[in-house]
């Protein structure tokens, strides 16, 4: 089967024990970090790239990957440097709100030294998110790796995952994030993400899809919570509805769709001989449906339970 090499931070997530209840519990998480333990928990071959230090929280959150399955072999440990720390708020429905902890930390150290060590002949699937876009010596470092995974044929996969509050220059998180969508194969945003971006561009969200896909994005991927998920591409643009859950807590839920449906995609090259890529695979409704839908079970399973490794469901509990 096709592997996976998630690109970005890991970090703690300090979640509250419920959203009136002021004591945290420190959890791995990190949405790049997430998605590679969730295609490792479905039973795919996953790697994580990123920087993590040496400290407690560092070696908590490598034992942690290494714990769920994920290959490690290219994490770099960062000495004299701390662990990115998220303290997340949860209201009554499970919804989340964000502060983040993340100056100079390990996470944002990785270099392009570190990125010449992956063996990319190996892979089938690069994945990554918008923070690692957010200073200008990462955003350089990760169209670094971008141009490697193009270079070797692997499918390019982004989840625009926007965390505005970690930009210092806000201004220039549309100029990144459309240089990154040039280059990438399947775009995943979130109804609402959608929506800012747009109204940047002073277009509607129908627009905004057609304009990512004249960017050379193969596959506009749009979630939106509880409702239909929006899938778009040159051959088609449906709308499929997904399960309805009563939400504990939606923290990696983005993550474990995103997992799920490049899982589905890959084992759709895996079990159909027409089908030799993945690229073929997502110009063809079938295995598009397919994918939507077993990502929108993983997302479901991951709303009902607390945390981020530990809510990702295993392929026994989709």
């Amino acid at each position: 089967m096709l592997s996976l090499l998630s690109y970005g931070e890991v970090l703690v997530d300090f979640l509250p024990s419920s959203f009136d209840n002021p004591c945290y519990m420190p959890l791995a998480g990190g949405a790049p970090a997430n998605v590679a333990v969730a295609f490792a928990k479905l039973g795919g071959t996953s790697y994580f790239a990123g920087g993590i230090s040496e400290d407690n929280f560092g070696n908590m959150l490598v034992q942690q990957l290494e714990h769920e399955g994920v290959n490690t072999a290219f994490v770099k440990r960062i000495p004299n440097a701390n662990t990115a720390l998220v303290l997340v708020s949860l209201d009554n429905s499970g919804e989340r709100t964000f502060n983040f902890y993340r100056h100079n930390t390990a996470d944002m150290k990785y270099k392009k030294a570190h990125i010449n060590h992956i063996k990319w002949q190996n892979l089938g699937i690069f994945h990554y998110c918008s923070n690692t876009l957010t200073n200008e010596s990462m955003y350089n470092n990760t169209l670094y790796a971008i141009e490697h995974a193009k270079a070797n044929n692997i499918v390019i996969s982004f989840d625009v995952n926007l965390r505005q509050q970690l930009w210092h220059e806000l201004t220039l998180l549309p100029e990144r994030v459309e240089a990154c969508i040039k280059k990438s194969d399947i775009i995943k945003l979130s109804r609402d993400e959608a929506e800012y971006l747009a109204k940047i561009r002073q277009v509607t969200i129908e627009s905004y899809i057609g304009y990512l896909l004249s960017l050379s994005a193969q596959l506009v991927v749009i979630t939106d919570g509880e409702n239909a998920v929006q899938v778009t591409c040159t051959h088609f643009s449906v709308t499929i509805d997904v399960p309805k859950v009563s939400p504990i807590d939606t923290t990696g839920a983005g993550d474990s769709f995103i997992s799920g449906f490049l899982f589905s995609l890959a084992q759709s090259v895996k079990s159909n001989e027409d089908i030799k890529t993945v690229h073929e695979a997502i110009e063809q409704l079938e295995h598009v449906t397919a994918a939507v839908l077993f990502g929108s079970k993983c997302g479901a399973f991951t709303c009902q339970k607390k945390g981020a490794f530990t809510a990702l469901p295993h392929l026994t509990d989709i």
